[in-house]
């Protein structure tokens, strides 16, 4: 799944326990992110981009292009809800079909939206997918130009 976590890693000369360091988390927590056995939290992710100075979308896969992006980004989660509701609102969509798309429950889309709880990884990889929108672009990362 996040093929390019360990493509990255090896490419930078780090090993798995140096990178767990970072992110403060056990090697083999780390280990199971980077296998595709665990799913990242978007919070860990986000870190690692800035870590690597890269797009999220690129972690993902989503573009085969490695994109510099120098600040360092804390993820909002005010801004993500604001993000997912006015895409779903431009799109005339409701959030039982978000929800359908994504193979999640309009409850959960409903939390999301209203920052009740930060849209997690696998959904926003899906929601990313599904509607051809930038992961960066949903948590509100900008890139350099």
């Amino acid at each position: 799944m996040l093929e390019k976590l360990k493509e990255l890693r090896e490419y930078e000369g780090y090993t798995q326990k140096d990178i767990a360091t970072f992110l403060k988390v056990v090697r083999s927590t780390y280990a199971g992110w980077e296998s595709g056995k665990d799913i990242i939290p978007l919070s860990k992710l986000n870190d690692l981009a800035n870590f690597y100075h890269t797009s999220l979308d690129y972690l993902v896969g989503n573009t085969p292009t490695l994109e510099m992006i120098q600040e360092i980004q804390k993820i909002n989660s005010e801004t993500v809800a604001n993000n997912l509701k006015k895409f779903r609102e431009e799109n005339r969509l409701t959030q039982k079909n978000v929800a359908d798309t994504i193979n999640s429950s309009q409850s959960n889309i409903h939390k999301y939206e209203n920052n009740k709880s930060l849209i997690t990884t696998t959904y926003a990889m899906e929601f990313s997918k599904q509607y051809n929108y930038s992961l960066d672009d949903l948590v509100g990362r900008k890139k350099n130009n």
